[in-house]
């Protein structure tokens, strides 16, 4: 009862023409081994039959030690027979192979197929080569997830292509054509098991946007466990994220537009937002994971302006800059230091890598005890 289902999956397996003849090609391979050692056994003198097994499989697999060797004319002439037999398998089984790699490796190109693994990243949509080049160069540096499987999820590909382009191939772990917002391509995707999907979106087709909001909508609807957020180039966009229950997102022209002109008034700032955007190195902009009311000694209000100078008498690796309150709706950056803090607030701050408020929790809130 219980080895029927097991059972059941192997005869399934073996309905398949490349299953059927490997198990075949085993099955002659172990003959050739049995009736090759009885042979031997029985012709060569001072031979056992475990001797040859010995010299049957060593001569199926061209190993040929030397060791031991027929003497005989029968012996002899089943060697010769059981070598020939054994090159012409070796040579079909490596030709299989070969063939079933390359069948994976164009299926991954071409985006067929499902993905089965778990705990992954979906990405969604490539709106350039070089864009999403440069999104998982960007995810290479990221401590938080530089090492999940990434899965690329798309309509299509830049330039109408057929085929992911081999060095994208490289970087990522599979590949699914399809439409997004479909739920049959969200399951070939697993996306039931995703960690977080990132939805990209082009300046070139507004109307990725619609699709876009769509997709994220459908995984948080069915899957709410699995963080959303999605870059628009409409600005209407983003008032539909809330609705939709969607994570976070990004305006690209508005952030565009908003740095061109910072740029037109202090020329060099965009070299400043390059280091603070960038995971690949210096100082990045984080919020912490843990809200102020968490944390260990929290017994009492105290004021932002406090916190920082804990932080700094404390030598703390960090620059604060700000709060956001817990449903994320709320941001006040550089806030008046009589600001007090209240049990949602996250911190917003500067550093080289994230921080851990709550680890250190305990040393900070006793430096505010004692004061200046």
């Amino acid at each position: 009862m219980y080895f029927y289902p097991f059972i059941k999956h192997i005869l399934r397996k073996l309905r398949q023409p490349d299953i059927r003849l490997l198990f075949a090609l085993g099955l002659i391979f172990f003959l050739m081994i049995v009736v090759f050692a009885s042979v031997l056994s029985i012709y060569e003198k001072g031979m056992t039959f475990s001797d040859g097994l010995w010299t049957a499989y060593i001569t199926l697999t061209t190993i040929g030690y030397g060791d031991i060797s027929a003497a005989t004319p029968e012996g002899r002439w089943t060697t010769v027979l059981t070598s020939m037999l054994g090159i012409g398998c070796f040579g079909v089984l490596t030709g299989i192979i070969l063939e079933r790699a390359m069948q994976r490796r164009m299926k991954k190109m071409k985006g067929e197929g499902n993905y089965t693994g778990n705990g992954h990243m979906i990405i969604v949509n490539v709106p350039s080569y070089a864009e999403t080049t440069e999104l998982l160069k960007e995810l290479d540096y990221s401590p938080d997830f530089k090492d999940i499987p990434r899965v690329i999820m798309a309509a299509h590909l830049p330039n109408w292509d057929k085929e992911l382009p081999d060095f994208l191939v490289r970087k990522i772990d599979a590949f699914i054509m399809g439409l997004p917002s479909a739920l049959e391509t969200l399951q070939r995707v697993n996306a039931a098991q995703a960690k977080v999907c990132v939805l990209t979106s082009s300046a070139a087709d507004p109307a990725m946007d619609d699709t876009n909001t769509l997709t994220a909508g459908l995984i948080e609807n069915n899957w709410p466990q699995v963080v959303t957020v999605m870059t628009c180039s409409r600005a209407e966009t983003m008032n539909n994220l809330k609705t939709f229950g969607i994570d976070g997102g990004i305006n690209t022209t508005d952030l565009q537009m908003g740095l061109l002109v910072q740029e037109l008034e202090d020329p060099g700032l965009y070299q400043i937002y390059r280091e603070l955007s960038s995971n690949a190195g210096g100082n990045q902009i984080y919020i912490s994971h843990s809200a102020v009311g968490s944390w260990d000694g929290h017994d009492r209000e105290f004021s932002i302006g406090s916190l920082k100078i804990a932080a700094i008498q404390l030598k703390l690796p960090v620059e604060i800059l700000g709060l956001q309150s817990e449903e994320g709706e709320k941001l006040s950056l550089n806030p008046g230091n009589d600001l007090i803090l209240t049990p949602a607030d996250h911190i917003v701050y500067m550093s080289r890598k994230r921080f851990d408020w709550l680890k250190n929790s305990g040393q900070i809130m006793q430096q505010i005890s004692k004061g200046p």
